[in-house]
This record gives C-alpha cells, sequence and structure tokens, in this order.
C-alpha cells in the first residue's frame, strides 16, 4: 500500500497534560486528488464524539499539502482519534493500517490514535531511577547503642528466633512479639545500604503502636514509638542519608487507628465527643473495623476534625514532614481523592515530596498527581512471577503495555516495582515452593484465597491449618535453595531494568525467604547472609546507578516460555536486556552497535549466549558525555 498520508503528533507518545498544547500534523499527497478540507474527531472514553476541529492548511509545496492544529483538553481520561479529509468533493477517513501501522485513507473501519489527558503534575527528580529498599524497622537491625525501658504487654524476642505463628494463651493470633529493631540500627547500616546502591530507603511506620510490632495500627501517630526511637534519631537518620545522597520515605497508616487509642476510647465511651463522627458506626453503635478486625477501628474520612488531624497545619502529616522527603501511605486506594489530595498538598507544601501509595490494582487515571506520585504496582509484580515461575512471557509485556499506556510519565518513571513485600510471600519461596501458587487470573501469592485447601465451605478458612503448613514447608532445602536463588538473580535483572524503580524488600539480598505474614518478616540474618547473593546485589545495584531511565519505555525485541529479550532507549543512554528463566542454553543476537565498547553487566552469559539461568544487561551511552 503506498503511503499518500503521513500523520506526526507532539507529544510524540500521545500522553499529555490537562490544559497543555496537542499539536497534529497531517501531510498529503497531492496525487490523491483535490484536497478541499481535514479535521480531527476526539472520542472520549463514554462520549461521540467529544471534540471536532478543523485543521489549517500550513504549508504547501509541489506535490504535499500539510496540514496542523493544536488542541487543549479540558476533561481527563482516554481519548480516541482521527481524520475526516474532503477529497474531491468527498469525505474519507485517515487512521491507521493494521498491518503498517502508519496513517493511511480508508472509508473502512480500522483502529484510531490514542491520547490519555491526565493531571499536570511533577514528580521530584531525585525519586526517578532510584533503588528502593523496604525496611520492615522491628525486623532489620537492633542497634546496641540504643537501649529503652520495655514496654507493658509486649512480648519479647531474641533477634533472630523464629517468628510467632500460633495463637497466644487467649487463642488469638497477635502482632505482639518484639525483636526491638531501631532507627540507630537502620543509621549504623547506612554503609551497608548505600553499598547496594540504595537511592531510596522506605521505613515502615514507627509511630506508637502499643502492642503490634508492624505499627499499621497506630496508638498515636503523633509520637514514634519509644522502641524505634526519638525524633531526633529520625532528623539524625534522615540528614545521614541525605548526606550521602540518600532519600527517607515513611510508610503511615491513616485509614484506621488502634483500639487503644485514647481518642478511639473517647470516641466509643462518649456518644457527645468531639470525635465521635472521625470512626464509622454501624446501626448497632459498634464501630466498624478494617477487615473486621476489632482492634482496628476505621476512620471516618469525611470528619472535618479528622481531616485536620490528618493533614492540617499542625496534624500529623506536617509534623512528620520536616524529617522525611516522603511518604508511603498504607491502604491508599480506600482512600477518597479528596483525602488523598489533602495529604499529598500538605507534605510539599514544606517542600517536594515523593508520595507513594498502596494499590493492589491499577489506580484511576484522576488519584495521579492528585492523591499519589506512584502506586505499590502489584500487578507488575504478579506479571514478572509469573513469567519467572511459569514463563507467561506474553502477560508480562501485556502488563508493561498497559501501565505504559495508561500511567502518566512522570509516574511511569518512579514507579515501585517489588518482587516481594511484607504483605506476600517472599520470592525465594515462590521461586523454590510452586505448590498451590496461582495461575490464570489470581495473584500468584494468593496460596490461601478462594479455592485452596484450606477452604472448609465458602465462609470458613482453616487459619490453623494454613499456618501450620506455612511452617512445616517453611525451610528450603539446599535444592530448593539453589533452584529459587537462581530464579531470583534473573527475575532481580529483570526488576532492576525492565520499569519503574526497584524496590528491594529487605534481607532479598541476603537470602531470606518465607510463606505470608508472619513468616515474611523474620529478622535480617545478619552475619549469617549469602555472601554469592549479597555480591551479586552490590554489583547489580552500582551498574543500575549508571542507567539513565527518564522518559525510557521498555520495547520488547523477542520473548518466548523462558526466553525474554528488551531494549530500552532515550537522549541520554540505551539499554539492551536478554533474560533466560529456562533450564536449557540459548542463543542470542545483539546488535553490532551494542557488541563493543559498552558497558555490561553478565550473569552466565555473553553477547551470543545466554546458559540457563542467565541474563546480559548492555549499557551504551547517546550523549556526548558519559553520565555520572
Amino acid at each position: 500500500m503506498k503511503n499518500n498520508v503521513t500523520v506526526r503528533c507532539v507529544p510524540e507518545n500521545r500522553k499529555i497534560a490537562l490544559g497543555k498544547n496537542f499539536e497534529i500534523k497531517v501531510k498529503l499527497c497531492k496525487e490523491v486528488g483535490n484536497i478541499e478540507t481535514c479535521k480531527v474527531l476526539f472520542n472520549r472514553h463514554g462520549e461521540n464524539p467529544s471534540i471536532i476541529k478543523e485543521l489549517q492548511r500550513t504549508k504547501e509545496e509541489e506535490k504535499t499539502v500539510e496540514y496542523c492544529t493544536k488542541v487543549q483538553f479540558n476533561k481527563l481520561g482516554e481519548y480516541f482519534f482521527f481524520f475526516l479529509v474532503k477529497i474531491d468533493g468527498k469525505e474519507k477517513a485517515i487512521k491507521i493500517s493494521r498491518e503498517s501501522n502508519q496513517a493511511f485513507i480508508t472509508e473502512g473501519e480500522s483502529p484510531y490514535w490514542r491520547i490519555l489527558i491526565h493531571n499536570d503534575y511533577t514528580v521530584p527528580g531525585w525519586a526517578k531511577g532510584k533503588l528502593v529498599y523496604q525496611i520492615f524497622v522491628d525486623r532489620f537491625h537492633k542497634s546496641p547503642n540504643y537501649v529503652v525501658e520495655q514496654q507493658p504487654g509486649r512480648k519479647y524476642r531474641i533477634w533472630g528466633a523464629p517468628v510467632n505463628w500460633q495463637r497466644d494463651e487467649n487463642g488469638h493470633f497477635h502482632n505482639n512479639d518484639f525483636f526491638g529493631g531501631n532507627l540507630k540500627g537502620i543509621e549504623e547500616k547506612l554503609d551497608y545500604l548505600e553499598s547496594l546502591g540504595v537511592g531510596i530507603i522506605y521505613l515502615s511506620p514507627i509511630n506508637l503502636s502499643a502492642l503490634r510490632y508492624e505499627r499499621y495500627a497506630a496508638t498515636n501517630h503523633m509520637e514514634i514509638d519509644p522502641e524505634v526511637g526519638t525524633f531526633e534519631d529520625l532528623d539524625r537518620l534522615h540528614q545521614k542519608a541525605n548526606s550521602r545522597g540518600m532519600k527517607l520515605i515513611l510508610d503511615i497508616a491513616c485509614n484506621h487507628c488502634c483500639s487503644d487509642n485514647p481518642i478511639y476510647q473517647e470516641a466509643l465511651h462518649n456518644p457527645n465527643s468531639v470525635y465521635r463522627d472521625w470512626f464509622l458506626w454501624d446501626e448497632n453503635g459498634n464501630a466498624k473495623c478494617w477487615y473486621g478486625f476489632l482492634d482496628m477501628p476505621i476512620y471516618n474520612f469525611w470528619s472535618k476534625g479528622l481531616q485536620d488531624y490528618i493533614y492540617g497545619e499542625n496534624g500529623v502529616i506536617a509534623k512528620l514532614s520536616k524529617y522525611v522527603d516522603g511518604f508511603r501511605m498504607d491502604l491508599s486506594e480506600a482512600q477518597p481523592l479528596f483525602f488523598a489530595e489533602g495529604i499529598r498538598n500538605r507534605a510539599n507544601k514544606e517542600k517536594a515530596m515523593f508520595i507513594v501509595g498502596e494499590y493492589w490494582d491499577d489506580p484511576y487515571l484522576e488519584v495521579f498527581g492528585k492523591g499519589i506520585d506512584s502506586p505499590t504496582c502489584y500487578p507488575l509484580t504478579n506479571a514478572a512471577l509469573k513469567f519467572l515461575v511459569y514463563g507467561e512471557s506474553d502477560y508480562l509485556e501485556a502488563k508493561m503495555r498497559q501501565i505504559v499506556e495508561n500511567y502518566p510519565q512522570e509516574t511511569v518513571d518512579c514507579l515501585l516495582f517489588s518482587l516481594s513485600t511484607h504483605d506476600t510471600i517472599r520470592a525465594m519461596t515462590i521461586f523454590a515452593k510452586k505448590q498451590y501458587m496461582r495461575t490464570g487470573v489470581m495473584d500468584i501469592w494468593k496460596v490461601d484465597e478462594q479455592p485452596s485447601p484450606w477452604h472448609k465451605g465458602y465462609d470458613y478458612f482453616d487459619t490453623d491449618g494454613f499456618r501450620n503448613f506455612e511452617n512445616e514447608n517453611e525451610i528450603l532445602s539446599y535444592e530448593e535453595y539453589q533452584y529459587a536463588k537462581s530464579l531470583l538473580k534473573v527475575g532481580t535483572m529483570l526488576q532492576y531494568f525492565y520499569i519503574g524503580n526497584p524496590c528491594v524488600y529487605y534481607g532479598t539480598e541476603s537470602g531470606l525467604y518465607g510463606w505470608k505474614d508472619p513468616f515474611n518478616r523474620k529478622c535480617y540474618n545478619w552475619g549469617q547472609e549469602d555472601q554469592d547473593l549479597l555480591s551479586f546485589y552490590r554489583e547489580i545495584g552500582n551498574f543500575r546507578k549508571k542507567f539513565a531511565s527518564e522518559n525510557c519505555n521498555p520495547e520488547v525485541l523477542y520473548k518466548d516460555s523462558d526466553l525474554f529479550i528488551f531494549k530500552r532507549e532515550n537522549k541520554e543512554n540505551s539499554l539492551y536486556v536478554a533474560l533466560n528463566r529456562g533450564e536449557s542454553t540459548r542463543n542470542i543476537t545483539v546488535p553490532d552497535e551494542l557488541k563493543n565498547g559498552n558497558e555490561v553487566f553478565a550473569l552466565n552469559g555473553t553477547t551470543n549466549y545466554l546458559l540457563p539461568y542467565g541474563g546480559i544487561a548492555i549499557l551504551k551511552s547517546n550523549a556526548k558525555e558519559t553520565r555520572i
């Protein structure tokens, strides 16, 4: 098919902020006939049409004529567009060829172009292209140089002892076993974090939570748990991290509090309390609780008093913002947009902050740049693990394309890409223990969701039986461990080079494994680290720092059930990555311009072939000066 028409869009990625100009140029060959008019039709999803605009003839040459227009959009959303051109008195459409992906004149059906209109926002530059390290504070490092009086009611454990997975003496599961990790302990490990190439330290909650080691239900949001440290300790950690080029973000749960919180206790016992409307109550006067846990009453986001407490001038966010560079908002997907926006706006009054929201599914478009800068991006985690465990390469590529097309570029450049977190089975266990790991539409780590061996009827789950299974199958054999480590290395190359900011859950780099909570929250194994794995993480972390990843989305070059090859390219550099998750050696063809004189990170591979569980990353500078 002869190409008689070309279409050029600015920006080329067809993603643009609300209120900004979108420019379109259409060039037509005069041989198509007498060209009279050209107009563009935009159809916003759910509307038909939403915008019709005529293009102006801006340039005419001997054989071609060019039309141009600029469009601004006043609604967020996904738009599809095509052109109507009047030729010899007859109106025809300009669309995209399914075969060549080029513009052509047609009278039939064919795909439209697509554009995404998103909020106008900027993520702090320091938050892009960084290695994020997630620390579960109670379990990372306990400094012997910080001594505090033990808190009543807590059950103190020796560092490294097995986590408590059984019911207590009253028949309840609890999160009351404390190992004593603290801020001073993190400060003492800054050399270690720097050696891994860490750019952002992400801490679990540190607010006062009387009987919960994970501190996701606060007894007092305004105070730091004395077991963790003081505001002076937090300030010192923040400053020392910043002096090394590392930023600090803090997890905080504003969806609920602990039932022993004095604010809740007053609201519970005094119907006339000023705090009464801070919580949600059922028709019997009982507080509504998160997932039915009676010690976690849910906040009422529409309460003006609560809003002021969380993100008012003297609220929780304002107080903590002085000591950190950003927040990870627990259960962000449960918050209405106005509440998330209030938090983000308050945080950014202190300085340019990085706001991460917990999302288990893809966020809705409006929240980007209003409530969050980045999601935790569990859908990408799931897709990556399914490729590594089951070879589902189509699913991985499809998820990446969905994210690139539907997330603003500011977020694509900084989204968190984890292989495991405190809420999922650790990656090593997923790679070693395929039993009950999910395929199909379910997230791979949802081994305990319907249907499962522990469901006895629709509404009953055998928690004791499941936890006993986890405990009995916790230890990996030597063979299981080595196999899992081989896949983890390949997976880490995917994680570090594919898209967004790689986020490493503490201890992954030292060989920690474990099933779901509480087995995925063991103490870091200081002095017993897997030195081979640790060396690998140090090497890849420092190689990753050389790669400028902004505006550099992946393009998959080849994929099958074992081999996955992609490239990323921008004005600064090009990155070629080939990964082999399989048990056979695979030949690869690296472009000639990448074979010599470039920086290479190799795992059981060369520029000609990859051994089983091998990979190679080749970094080429496209700039005149080498990026430092």
